[in-house]
């Protein structure tokens, strides 16, 4: 199988808030002093070579978990990380809004960590396409547990032949 990848279509003028109440270590971090991440982002316009590194990550990760089909989508947050010092934040997220969309977190994410965030976000797409949206939300429970061992083990054990 070939999977169709491709990055998503966003309304480029919008800022967007992001859901962050199901976290409440952001809370937590910021009474620390940890610089959190903001919750409000708009369209991210990485250059070619880190857009080429994403799908790439993502086809081979479609092609281990059998999807056919997945899109990602580049954000940045409006407040951006801060280059030095301690920092809280999303470098990826699935939302079950939209299950074929990965998200990256374009200026909290180097192009180093791509991979292995696009595999995190990858396998939550693969579990939500036969799990129900209650079962695939968060980044907790049975999820989370098949994200991490996909992301950790290369393929997760789920190689196919």
């Amino acid at each position: 199988m070939t999977p169709r990848v491709s990055v998503a279509r966003l309304d480029a003028d919008d800022v967007f808030t992001i859901g962050r109440e199901e976290f409440p270590q952001f809370a937590w971090f910021a009474r620390l002093g940890v610089h959190v991440q903001s919750d409000r982002v708009r369209v991210a316009n990485p250059d070619p070579g880190y857009v080429e590194a994403a799908l790439a990550a993502l086809s081979e990760a479609c092609v281990e978990l059998g999807v056919p089909r997945a899109e990602i989508a580049f954000v940045d947050t409006v407040i951006p990380p801060p280059t030095a010092g301690l920092r809280y934040g999303f470098k990826g997220a699935f939302t079950t809004d939209r299950p074929t969309v990965v998200w990256v977190f374009a200026n909290w994410t180097t192009i180093d960590e791509l991979q292995e965030v696009v595999r995190h976000e990858a396998a939550h797409l693969a579990f939500a396409r036969r799990h129900t949206p209650e079962e695939s939300a968060g980044h907790s429970g049975p999820c989370e547990d098949f994200a991490r061992a996909f992301e950790m083990s290369g393929d997760g054990g789920l190689r196919r032949t």
